[in-house]
């Protein structure tokens, strides 16, 4: 098992830095082609059909509650299908990289592998460009890969976005996402070895407030606050979450610098805990900002 997480966690690294390096190589062979046109000469059309796209998204992360450090990492890759519409396949990944908290046996980079999805965008479902109002559609089809997902007996989760943004100025722009979640389970909850029964997820609904603003021609900041209400289902009637809603506030700001076309780099944080109790009755901030995790963020893209 040793020799395999070494395996793969040779690989995962091989993958970044190839990565990163056909980002910057792209970048230099996209500007060293670049020539003046000819006066009269006639502009190349864009080329049309299917394209490929994706990225990797890599984040050396620092949790602040434990001193832990991690990588949180995804793929993307798809087509292109038309200007506005892409299909592609995401699938994220974590590991460890230090935890001062868990035993020694538990140690090593513990590859996780989280759910995949896959996922259909339209950038461009109606817009208005004199008011500068565009409306946009995302699904994603979760498929319960997960050894968490396959524990708790859950099947897919199918999260639909809709994102209306507006444009304040050249340089700010507002989203406002409505994400529904219906979640499908083999069985309605689970009983730990304990005895301690927990009721599954059966519905979410999300709100997302961002703020992304273009402090240079390659600085960006990004600034969301997202509200989850999750719905649970009739389970037993001893399990605390049963047939019951609970809530959860947080936000992921992330300031952007773009290196090349094809490769960016950044830092953001999130916090692990609600702003709030599950029921909105309390707040929890202070607690709520010392859970988050601080990362690095490279992302390298077709």
């Amino acid at each position: 098992m040793e020799r395999i997480q070494r395996l793969l966690s040779n690989v995962w690294w091989g993958i970044i830095f190839t990565a990163c390096l056909w980002g910057m190589r792209s970048h230099a062979v996209t500007t060293t082609a670049k020539t003046p046109p000819a006066q009269n000469s006639t502009a190349t059309l864009p080329t049309s059909g299917i394209q490929a796209t994706g990225y990797i998204d890599f984040r050396p992360s620092w949790i602040s509650k434990t001193g832990g450090f991690t990588t949180e990492d995804t793929i993307e890759l798809g087509a292109k299908l038309s200007a506005d519409t892409s299909l592609t396949y995401m699938q994220g990944f974590n590991t460890n990289l230090y935890d001062p908290v868990s035993p020694a046996s538990a140690s090593g980079m513990r590859l996780e592998i989280l759910s995949g999805a896959i996922k259909t965008k339209v950038n461009k479902i109606w817009e208005n460009q004199a008011s500068g109002l565009s409306l946009a559609y995302e699904n994603r089809i979760y498929l319960p890969i997960d050894a968490g997902s396959g524990k708790k007996g859950t099947l897919t989760a199918i999260r639909n976005y809709l994102k209306l943004s507006k444009a304040i100025s050249n340089t700010v722009k507002l989203t406002m996402s409505e994400v529904m979640i219906p979640i499908i389970n083999r069985r309605s909850g689970n009983i730990s070895s304990d005895g301690v029964a927990t009721a599954n997820n059966i519905f979410e609904n999300r709100v997302y407030l961002i703020t992304d603003i273009q402090l240079t021609e390659k600085l960006s900041l990004s600034l969301p606050i997202m509200f989850h209400q999750t719905r649970s289902g009739n389970f037993k009637g001893e399990a605390a979450n049963n047939s019951a809603w609970s809530f959860y506030v947080w936000t992921s700001p992330e300031l952007d610098y773009e290196l090349t076309p094809n490769l960016t780099i950044g830092l953001a944080y999130y916090n692990n805990e609600s702003f709030f109790t599950p029921n909105l009755s309390k707040t929890q901030f202070g607690s709520a900002l010392e859970s988050g995790e601080f990362q690095f963020a490279l992302t390298a893209s077709l």
